[in-house]
């Protein structure tokens, strides 16, 4: 067969192209320290990476998540820490009102100091965090949990909360329902207070309330309202229905709502009997801390007088004490949630690292360089160039002239 000068050319060129190649490649397996540079090299170790790196990538985005809401959680207990004080020096302004030594100017002045601890809570209620989202609007971040009102304040978010992925198979929530920290607040079962409205023009009085039907007992708020010295009607303020009536008045005489029993009493002479406009409120709970700071306020700007004024009065604060000291505890439970959360969250974070050191070293393995197996294969590749192209030189001058000279 023969073999034209052109073919010979032709094949060394193509031989020393592909020995550059596998130089270059080499070279960049060393300075990049990657071998596995494309699937082609080792489809199976390629396929394996990518299943690696897909899981690490989603146990980053979970550590995230979690850095996010650990921030969000701990934005939520420093605003409750905040409510906690509040609370406790509630209590302690609430025992001080209803001290017998204290004068109406005394109470007066407590009055105050209520209405300005009000007014910081309601701010620590419509916190927000880094972000401006409300942490106490429940899943509607956007919106103002609470609006004041002319009883104290109304809740206007959500009974949701906004939920965040901290694990493939775990969620946490990061924003709270304020209607549960500030409000629904749930005194003993029997404790079934009457409060007088502020405005009542008698010193007629009611007592608190005896559970008589265990089974009839719901739990909402009424309002007894006299339309005359000789009548009242009841009204379920929970839900604005109408219970009754026009119902006949007798003082002392038993009044049942809702398998619970009370009873109005006249005061002294000469302003004692109920008259049209009179107000009493019964409340065994699920109002909010500003409804029942708003009562006691008025309570105590409203002067006491006689006897049936104190107990009125008495019966004020205790209601106010024990809502106090309920919504105290549903934010010490709030509290407790919120640490418990964290503690989970600090948990996974351990797992995360460690997933997280695994994916990196299945990555490593599959994918990076063995330097010295490639500094050895480089130098191969180099020595076997150099030879062929002193070869090459060499064969290359041959012809059949010069075997005859």
């Amino acid at each position: 067969m023969r073999i034209s000068t052109a073919s010979v050319y032709e094949d060394a060129v193509a031989n020393f192209n592909n020995m550059q190649s596998a130089i270059a490649a080499s070279t960049n397996e060393i300075s990049s320290g990657i071998g596995l540079t494309s699937p082609s090299v080792n489809p199976t170790a390629s396929e394996q990476v990518l299943v690696a790196t897909q899981g690490s990538d989603i146990n980053t985005q979970f550590g995230v998540n979690r850095s996010n809401a650990t921030s969000s959680l701990s934005t939520s207990d420093g605003v409750l820490s905040g409510v906690t004080n509040l609370m406790q020096s509630l209590e302690s302004q609430i025992v001080e009102a209803n001290s017998g030594s204290l004068n109406t100017s005394d109470r007066s002045n407590i009055a105050t100091q209520l209405q300005s601890t009000m007014n910081q809570l309601m701010t620590l209620a419509n916190s927000t965090d880094s972000n401006g989202n409300y942490v106490f609007s429940g899943s509607t971040v956007g919106t103002v949990p609470y609006a004041a009102s002319s009883n104290g304040a109304v809740y206007n978010g959500n009974q949701e909360t906004q939920m965040i992925q901290v694990s493939t198979n775990q969620q946490l929530p990061v924003t709270m329902v304020g209607s549960s920290i500030f409000g629904n607040i749930q005194v003993s079962p029997n404790a079934y207070f009457s409060i007088p409205d502020a405005g009542n023009a008698s010193t007629a009085t009611m007592s608190n309330g005896t559970v008589t039907n265990a089974a009839a007992v719901t739990g909402d708020n009424y309002q007894i309202s006299f339309t005359s010295p000789t009548a009242y009607n009841v009204t379920d303020t929970s839900t604005g229905v109408s219970l009754a009536t026009n119902q006949a008045y007798t003082s002392g005489a038993a009044i049942t709502i809702a398998g619970v029993q009370y009873s109005v009493t006249n005061g002294a002479a000469p302003n004692g009997v109920p008259v049209a406009g009179d107000k009493f409120v019964v409340q065994p709970g699920k109002q909010n801390i500003f409804q029942v700071l708003t009562t006691a306020i008025a309570a105590l700007k409203q002067p006491i007088g006689n006897a049936a004024g104190q107990t009125n009065f008495s019966n004020s604060m205790a209601q106010a004490n024990s809502s106090i000291s309920a919504s105290l505890n549903n934010v010490l439970d709030t509290r407790d949630q919120l640490g418990n959360s964290m503690q989970q969250i600090t948990s996974l974070n351990n797992v995360g690292q460690t997933l997280g050191l695994a994916f990196t070293t299945t990555i490593s393995n599959l994918q990076d360089v063995n330097f010295a197996q490639a500094a050895s294969q480089l130098s191969l590749e180099q020595t076997t160039y150099k030879a062929a192209q002193e070869a090459f030189a060499s064969t290359s001058q041959l012809s059949l002239l010069s075997m005859l000279r």
